[in-house]
């Protein structure tokens, strides 16, 4: 359950960071003049502030996807692929939908953050549905995998998760190889000296 937990967090930041990266490129990509570095900051720390409430809501749908693709690589018997194909239907294609209904009120709450004459009541109202839509799709998430872990057991689960290693805490594991060694090296310098 930690290692979930932990993975959840990591593919948090990974979420944030790559939709404000998507962001920057849908908007040069249609075309309009590069923006300063100022008016870049002033965007990226709206959107950092109004994604506070948790991950972006495209990283639920893609990590219940993700998932569901690598439990169907496993042996499963009929009924289990079945139960996977349920779990789509009740969970991830809601999510699909859930998820534009948050890109939409992100999109409104962008557009109002533009005009400097905004309304605050509106701006806010506008804010508490897209974290209620955040929310939501967090508790499906949960939901989702839970539905998943039932339905393929948890030993076949716990070979699932080895097989991602985002999700297994590869890349925890290498940051801390990384630190081990540059600790190493730096205990190895005071030795020489």
């Amino acid at each position: 359950m930690k290692r979930l937990i932990i993975s959840v967090l990591v593919l948090m930041c990974f979420a944030n960071l790559s939709f404000a990266q998507q962001m920057t490129e849908h908007e040069t990509g249609q075309g309009q003049q590069m923006m300063d570095m100022g008016k870049m900051k002033k965007k990226m720390k709206g959107m950092n502030d109004h994604m506070k409430s948790g991950m972006h809501s495209t990283m639920y749908v893609m990590m219940v996807h993700h998932i569901l693709m690598k439990a169907n690589t496993l042996d499963l018997t009929e009924g289990q692929k079945n139960e996977l194909e349920v779990i789509k239907e009740k969970y991830l294609y809601p999510m699909v939908q859930k998820e534009a209904d948050f890109k939409i009120s992100h999109m409104k709450t962008m557009d109002m953050l533009h005009d400097p004459n905004f309304d605050a009541e509106k701006l806010r109202s506008e804010i508490k549905i897209s974290n209620q839509i955040n929310l939501d799709l967090s508790d499906m998430m949960i939901d989702a995998l839970t539905s998943i872990r039932k339905a393929i057991g948890l030993d076949d689960y716990e070979q699932m998760i080895k097989m991602m290693p985002m999700m297994s805490g590869g890349m925890m594991k290498s940051e801390e190889m990384q630190k081990e060694s540059s600790s190493s090296e730096h205990e190895q310098h005071h030795q020489n000296e």
